[in-house]
């Protein structure tokens, strides 16, 4: 089984060039250290990027885990409370942390150069394939989410433009359909290199919307504020589902292994950088857009924050965003055929690819147009398939390597490490239970 290439795939989608690391980058070692002592601080900063920087790294990185999830966390608070979802915020932010270090650590400890070759190497070839099976899972729920936006966002655009609102279930049925036949021929391509450019495309609009929102807070809301309509603390058990859906926002692990292919210089202390950089950036978005999104509509505020709002800006902005699902698609339908191709050893096979590409695009359509509850799939993303991938299986792997090196259950590490899993992922599943009853 070769299930470690799916990954090296998504990255090529995901990021602005391949995941190919360049023998000269590694010889060159000592001068490119040595020149970029010179560099000034403007331009490490806004010099251009290069294959293989830093920078590009932590873009690709936070593309990767931003996206149609970070636009339902303003409503969190209007069920669990704007300080408990602050909190949640910040702890999610931390368990991310945590599990890329201790895979990133295990990676180039034993020189594993992919998260399934990781597991294969230290939980074997089964739990390999279960890996698999979640990444196939993961994906899968992302397309739906991203086919359900889609449709919302275009719904929101017609209405604007004084749509008859009677027709909105027809819209989702006609317009849901008429997506998955132009969207078809996009997704049946096997190089998207076209598209190396939608990351950055992806992180103006996501730009564009964070200030748009801001801006309208300031114009519109700050100057009739009202904090007794603030709820700060609501301990309930949707608590649990609000964890799930934040924990979805932090899941990128499925590229950590092809940014430290392509990166230069590959060391845990560079990756570290790497981590730390993008999890605090996009906290910091995160935690914008959820607090001045609330603060802007209280207990009025939409699952989806952009529905709230109607100004010109706004449709823009939800058109901008439609255009990006619309190509989010068959970025991550492309890796996750590939990794069913490899499960059922047909990489070659020509009839699979088509009956797989089919398989993918028309049941998260149908899925998308019978089920268009997106809050409660994040909920499900974050809460079972995410953390089996962000916790469970991080922590199963180092536990069992670090048992195989000579330790003992008694170590600290192990016993701090063995806690967050089972915390964390009880929490999350919970969660995941939680969001399909109550959103």
């Amino acid at each position: 089984m070769k299930i470690q290439r799916s990954e090296d795939d998504l990255s090529s989608k995901l990021q602005e060039d391949g995941v190919n690391q360049s023998a000269d980058n590694l010889s060159d070692e000592g001068q490119l250290e040595k020149s970029t002592l010179h560099y000034t601080w403007f331009v490490r900063t806004f010099g251009p990027m290069k294959k293989g920087s830093l920078r590009q790294s932590v873009i690709a990185l936070m593309c990767a885990a931003m996206g149609s999830g970070m636009l339902s966390f303003p409503s969190n608070p209007v069920q669990s409370g704007l300080i408990n979802c602050i909190l949640l915020m910040v702890i999610c932010a931390l368990l991310s942390r945590f599990s890329m270090q201790i895979l990133m650590k295990c990676a180039f400890k034993y020189d594993q150069h992919s998260y399934a070759e990781l597991v294969k190497f230290a939980l074997g070839p089964s739990m390999q394939k279960f890996y698999s099976v979640d990444v196939i899972c993961y994906t899968f729920g992302a397309i739906v989410c991203y086919q359900i936006l889609f449709i919302q966002l275009v719904w929101q655009v017609l209405i604007k433009f004084n749509f008859d609102e009677s027709y909105k279930d027809q819209v989702r049925y006609i317009g849901g359909s008429i997506f998955m036949i132009i969207n078809f021929p996009v997704s049946m391509m096997k190089d998207l290199y076209s598209l190396r450019y939608f990351t950055h495309l992806q992180i103006l609009i996501i730009a564009y919307i964070l200030v748009t929102i801001v801006i309208y807070f300031l114009i519109n809301v700050s100057n009739d504020f009202d904090s007794n309509k603030i709820v700060y603390f609501d301990f309930n058990i949707q608590l649990t589902s609000t964890f799930a859906a934040t924990f979805f926002g932090y899941i990128c692990h499925q590229l950590i292994f092809p940014i430290r292919s392509e990166l230069k210089r590959s060391t845990l202390k560079r990756m570290s950088k790497i981590f730390n950089r993008a999890i605090f950036s996009e906290a910091i978005i995160y935690l914008t857009l959820m607090i001045f999104g609330y603060l802007s509509f209280f207990e009025n505020t939409e699952k989806i924050i952009i529905d709230n709002y109607d100004d010109i800006p706004f449709t823009l902005a939800k058109a901008l965003f439609a255009f990006i699902m619309f190509f989010a698609v068959p970025i991550n339908l492309n890796p996750s055929r590939l990794t069913v191709l490899q499960l059922i050893d047909k990489e070659k096979s020509w009839k699979a690819y088509v009956i797989s590409t089919v398989v993918l695009q028309y049941t998260t359509g149908v899925i998308a147009m019978i089920y268009p509850n997106v809050k409660a799939i994040f909920g499900l993303l974050g809460g079972i398939f995410g953390m089996i991938m962000v916790i469970v299986l991080p922590c199963t792997l180092y536990i069992t390597l670090e048992l195989k090196e000579g330790k003992k259950w008694s170590d600290s590490n192990i016993i701090v490490t063995l806690l967050i899993g089972i915390v964390a992922g009880i929490s999350g599943f919970t969660g995941a239970i939680v969001s399909q009853i109550y959103s």
